[in-house]
């Protein structure tokens, strides 16, 4: 058995026989399983790309060549083989192992991204600017739909280069790989004759004959069938090929391996492979999982009488549209948002376009332009993608689309790449749009309840977060977009909005101060009237954002204040637009980043202090 936690760099793969490498594969797989089971991350696509990265290992030397993978959770065993099965135990955790390529943990570790479609891009930048290194970009059947990537492939194909693009398709992308693309890959993957029989020529023919017949076969091809889609872009395309056999892939890999012109591999590989549980997952239970019982693939901790937000708002919808006509719309989000039931349940009204958040947002302003209701829901991270879509297409024009924005705040484990801090700075700037955020699940209910009564585009953000349910949602309510005032004081007021409006009063209860908790759930619009009472308590004011600094709630009191010539002080407490959130749990970045509830009671005490 190899020792995985030996590994120092991924040159030894390449003293290894045909044998000892399928060993390796296995072993890897054990180790994964294994090692996810405890810490919880991307298990799926990770045992899906066992073969495929010991292959490119094999065949390429990466003190030369440079490997981009496109999403950056499918490079676990990249990590194995770059000398890093040792820190598998600390995965995710503060201050250990990102869950994604992270270029200060690896030289190898070269595109540091955690979002799709980027790399194509990214490798003709690499390649202009170092014309003697070759990339090697891995991209998924679901990413490579999204227009970057297109817009990628568009330039990369007609420059003079060895440029490998290995389009990695399992049908899946944290979901089902869905439009018109899928089923084209559906169609090249599915002729079983002529998957046989490219598998029958590798294995038989030496290489130069089988690089004979590809030329042929490009030759003739025109006269029998439509060019290949990548073709058309001016890639050389092989496949598809079994991703899953490792000496195919090998074979494969050495024949293309002194291309001077791009190629685009198809390789066809399996989810999940080695793991039954998740091989036979059909909606992307076991893309992400938390840490779970190998032997029955359930999590280890089941939080009786909790319900994450997701979970609330998708019986909500369930429910509302039982008794009301609308589109729910999500980009890949399906399985993260809760929506399998809805989806079954209504499948005329729910569309989920894949991992193209643009087209989402432009397409859901087409649904509105006819005065039919759509519910647009992304992770907050994501939405950043459709940045100018939203400004443009939908608040510029004020169109009645209500966003759901899912994974607001401090998501945690994911990391840096994909922290909810920075959708609000973009929201707040835009025109006509109303931007929210509740402090419990029943409040959730009530906006979104407001949203469909009101005629503009509105946000409702939300966290990644479970809450104990000591109570049924009332699916009727509906709420309004005034402030609240949650706990009365005398000597300073605080101001928030989402759950740590809850944790503040809390806090303030525990410790017998004398403070006044405000709920702020309206963002955008600000609520004046109650603004106008705060500031004439001429207390000191702090306003708690779990947000960056810039475009905030916070800023829109500061220039009020200076409007109406108010004397009271007002502190800030969010995050400075150059930190860096890392990956950790929860609680463990609130601790390392200041927004503990210790963190909390000291900023409050710095200034109740001084009143007292």
């Amino acid at each position: 058995m190899i020792d995985l936690e030996s590994i120092k760099d991924p040159s030894f793969v390449k003293n290894l026989t045909k044998k000892e490498l399928l060993e390796l594969c296995q072993e890897i797989r054990r180790f994964l399983i294994e090692n996810v089971s405890k810490t919880g991350g991307h298990l799926s696509s990770n045992l899906g790309v066992v073969e495929l990265t010991v292959a490119l290992y094999y065949v390429f030397d990466l003190e030369k060549d440079e490997i981009l993978f496109d999403v950056g959770h499918q490079s676990y065993v990249h990590k194995i083989l770059t000398g890093r099965a040792k820190d598998f135990k600390t995965l995710r955790q503060y201050g250990g192992m990102s869950g994604y390529i992270s270029r200060s943990e690896s030289k190898y570790d070269i595109w540091e991204s955690g979002h799709s479609s980027t790399t194509i891009s990214a490798a003709s930048g690499l390649h202009l600017s170092d014309p003697s290194k070759r990339q090697i970009v891995i991209i998924g059947d679901s990413s490579i739909s999204n227009g970057v990537a297109f817009e990628g492939l568009n330039y990369l194909g007609q420059l003079k280069n060895n440029t490998i693009v290995i389009l990695n398709d399992n049908k899946m992308g944290i979901s089902q790989s869905v439009g018109a693309l899928s089923k084209t890959f559906l169609r090249l993957r599915s002729t079983k004759f002529v998957r046989g029989t490219k598998y029958f020529m590798q294995k038989r023919f030496p290489n130069f004959i089988v690089k004979i017949g590809h030329k042929l076969k490009k030759s003739i091809k025109g006269l029998v069938q439509k060019d290949n889609f990548f073709e058309d872009f001016g890639f050389d395309y092989y496949g598809p090929y079994d991703g899953n056999k490792l000496n195919t892939t090998i074979r494969l890999l050495e024949r293309i391996k002194d291309n001077k012109d791009p190629v685009l591999i198809h390789l066809v590989t399996k989810k999940g492979l080695g793991y039954d549980k998740a091989e036979d997952d059909t909606i992307g239970a076991f893309h992400g999982v938390e840490p779970f019982n190998i032997e029955t693939g359930k999590p280890l901790v089941v939080e009786k009488n909790k319900i994450s937000y997701s979970q609330a708002v998708a019986n909500y919808l369930i429910k509302k549209r039982s008794e009301h006509e609308f589109f729910v719309i999500t980009p890949a989000m399906k399985t993260g948002a809760k929506l399998e039931e809805f989806a079954n349940n209504y499948p005329d009204s729910f569309i989920d376009v894949g991992i193209q958040e643009e087209h989402a947002a432009v397409m859901s302003a087409g649904i509105a332009l006819h005065k039919k209701d759509v519910v647009l829901l992304m992770y907050s991270t994501f939405a950043q993608r459709a940045f100018d879509e939203i400004l443009n297409d939908i608040a510029r024009s004020d169109l009645k689309i209500i966003f759901g924005i899912d994974r607001s705040g401090i998501v945690g484990e994911d990391g840096v790449t994909h922290q909810g801090l920075y959708d609000l700075s973009m929201f707040m700037l835009m025109p006509n749009i109303v931007v929210t955020q509740p402090k419990d699940i029943q409040e959730t209910v009530g906006l979104f309840n407001y949203a469909f009564t009101q005629p503009h585009p509105i946000v409702i953000r939300y966290p990644k977060e479970k809450e104990l349910l000591d109570r049924d949602i009332d699916f009727n309510y509906i709420c309004n977009l005034n402030w609240t005032i949650i706990n009365d004081g005398n000597k300073l007021s605080v101001i928030s909005y989402g759950t740590d409006v809850e944790r503040l009063k809390k806090i303030v209860k525990d410790n017998n101060l004398d403070v006044c908790v405000i709920n702020a759930r309206s963002i955008k619009p600000v609520d004046y009237n109650m603004l106008d009472k705060i500031f004439n308590f001429k207390t000191p004011i702090i306003v708690f954002e779990q947000v960056i600094s810039s475009g905030t709630l916070y800023q829109k009191i500061l220039e009020y204040k200076e409007l109406k010539g108010y004397t009271s002080k007002v502190y800030s407490h969010s995050f400075t637009p150059d930190t860096l959130i890392s990956h950790g749990k929860r609680d463990d970045v609130f601790n390392a980043y200041g927004f503990s509830d210790s963190s909390f009671l000291e900023k409050i005490r710095s200034i109740y202090d001084k009143e007292s």
